[in-house]
């Protein structure tokens, strides 16, 4: 937990200077990766509750990051990155993509690579386990 904190630190400073953090770039990255979405499946990605997201979505909407879109059922609203969302997007994931790189530059690649897969492995584990409690 302490490693992840101060991974989030850092992200918050690298983005501060663009008005956001790191609650705020995670709603971002789920967007893109998912090329738009609604906020439920914003909530259920990241395992936050719906009206936190509905609070990050509001101000990335008021900062023109965010658009909505309508969809087949109207009662779901689309969420898409706005052109300057999009842009400032790749901006900042290049700048974490940097800090990522200085971070692990001097660890071996085979030990890297072995601990992404261990942790993807205990992700899906914990999905499967959440999974299991709701169908319970």
């Amino acid at each position: 937990m302490r490693c992840a904190r101060l991974f989030s630190d850092e992200v918050n400073t690298i983005l501060l200077p663009y008005q956001l953090n790191y609650s705020l770039w995670q709603v971002m990255f789920v967007i893109q990766h998912k090329e738009g979405c609604t906020s439920i499946e914003i909530a259920e990605y990241l395992n936050v509750s719906k009206p936190s997201v509905a609070k990050r979505t509001h101000i990335l909407a008021q900062l023109n990051i965010v658009s909505q879109v309508h969809t087949e059922d109207k009662r779901q609203k689309k969420l898409i990155l706005s052109d300057a969302g999009a842009k400032l997007y790749q901006q900042c994931a290049a700048e974490i993509d940097q800090f990522e790189q200085q971070l692990t530059r001097h660890l071996d690649q085979h030990n890297l690579q072995q601990s992404a897969e261990v942790m993807h492995q205990i992700g899906n584990a914990l999905e499967a386990r959440t999974a299991g409690k709701h169908h319970e």
